[in-house]
């Protein structure tokens, strides 16, 4: 591990300017090479630590996530490496070419990808070799940009499966997913059966074209996404979606008392937070308070949101409230299941004299409480900045792996 550090510190030190154009691409060829090579050593690593499911001792569910709480992994990338390690070691050829640095990770997710448990029975059935495949695709990948070797993987699909789509046509399942990006947008990406699409199509067409103001210059994308929230917030207005934890569902923002009464543009003042699509400028926070119903939580002079005794067991609304703004997800070290989906826990318990308070509550996933109940891990807040820390039945921390 020092001697890799030592020589990316070499690497960081050298003054590019002074090398000349054959060196500079030849520096790049060769660092793209490295690239793949640590990728892939990461990958096996990774299939490596799966198989033993070494994510246990940190408390975590998988190793999937695992990379995103103790390695900061985006959730996509996370999923591919977890994936496109498994399915390696069926491909030998691939694996190598991988490891040789001749291939990239997407050449290999492509490949990988395409190689289910399903249709690699299918191709056995109809002699077609496993081992002749995979050569044949790292050869293709080592000769091709990634588009073209998914070209290829497509034509083996084809001889595989004559529909070419037959597993994801035998998957009837729903899938949709929302994330907040890094540059303060949303992202939506899903699937649906036709049926399913069938409903969402109609019910955003109503709204779409059924009262489209005179010079609408929207385009139909833009039109559809608008059509999408004011159903939602139809939803949500119309009170008739389930409660959750006791509380009708609401879009909640936070916002300093002062960033919310302060003057447009003003200086030095602070934005809002949305409870899960994260930061928002403050102007957008004044324009959500326009027509929303306002609670006051009082903090103390460390920001943190101050005690309301030990009056009852279960926390009230108004305490779980304040908790999920100081918290924002499940506080076990590595997770970041949101508040919808967490207890709320009582760090010294309430048969040992611990209150039902702010500062004796803490946001755990299911999971995560059953962890700390059953399983012998703790976690504690550190009253100087208010950082949770986790530490395993043994009383080692958890930290993370991310960063020097």
């Amino acid at each position: 591990m020092s001697e890799l550090r030592s020589a990316l510190d070499e690497l960081a030190s050298i003054d590019l300017g002074e090398l000349s154009d054959g060196t500079l691409l030849d520096l790049v060829g060769e660092l793209s090479t490295t690239v793949n090579r640590i990728t892939a050593a990461l990958t096996t690593a990774v299939r490596a630590s799966d198989r033993r499911e070494a994510y246990r001792r940190d408390g975590a569910v998988s190793m999937q996530a695992w990379l995103r709480g103790s390695c900061r992994m985006a959730p996509e990338l996370a999923s591919a490496t977890v994936s496109t390690g498994r399915r390696l070691e069926q491909l030998p050829e691939t694996a190598a070419a991988f490891a040789a640095g001749t291939i990239s990770a997407t050449h290999a997710r492509v490949i990988t990808k395409a190689m289910t448990p399903r249709r690699i029975a299918k191709a056995a059935e109809l002699g077609i070799d496993l081992a002749e495949t995979d050569a044949i695709l790292a050869d293709l990948a080592r000769a091709t940009g990634p588009h073209d070797t998914a070209r290829g993987v497509k034509e083996w699909v084809a001889g595989v499966d004559p529909d070419g789509t037959l597993d994801d046509a035998a998957d009837v399942r729903r899938r949709f997913t929302m994330a907040p990006g890094l540059d303060g947008r949303v992202h939506l990406r899903g699937e649906l059966d036709a049926v399913g699409g069938e409903y969402v199509h109609t019910a955003l067409a109503a709204l779409m074209n059924g009262d489209r103001p005179a010079g609408d210059l929207r385009c139909h994308a833009e039109r559809q996404a608008d059509a999408l929230v004011a159903l939602a917030r139809g939803a949500l207005d119309g009170g008739a979606l389930p409660a959750v934890r006791a509380e009708r569902p609401h879009v909640r923002v936070t916002i300093d008392w002062f960033a919310l009464c302060a003057a447009r543009g003003a200086p030095g003042v602070a934005g809002g937070s949305l409870g899960w699509a994260g930061p928002i400028n403050p102007e957008t926070a004044r324009r959500l308070a326009c027509d929303a119903g306002v609670a006051r939580v009082i903090t103390g002079p460390d920001g943190l949101p101050l005690d309301v005794g030990r009056a009852q067991r279960t926390s009230s609304a108004a305490i779980r409230r304040a908790i999920e703004i100081r918290d924002a997800h499940c506080v076990f070290t590595g997770c970041d299941a949101p508040p919808e989906w967490c207890d709320v826990h009582h760090v010294v318990h309430w048969a040992h004299g611990g209150p039902t308070s702010c500062d004796n509550g803490a946001l755990l996933c299911e999971r995560h409480h059953t962890s700390v109940h059953e399983g012998g891990f703790t976690i504690r807040r550190d009253p100087g900045t208010g950082r949770w820390h986790t530490h395993r039945p043994d009383g080692t921390e958890i930290l993370s792996r991310a960063g020097p």
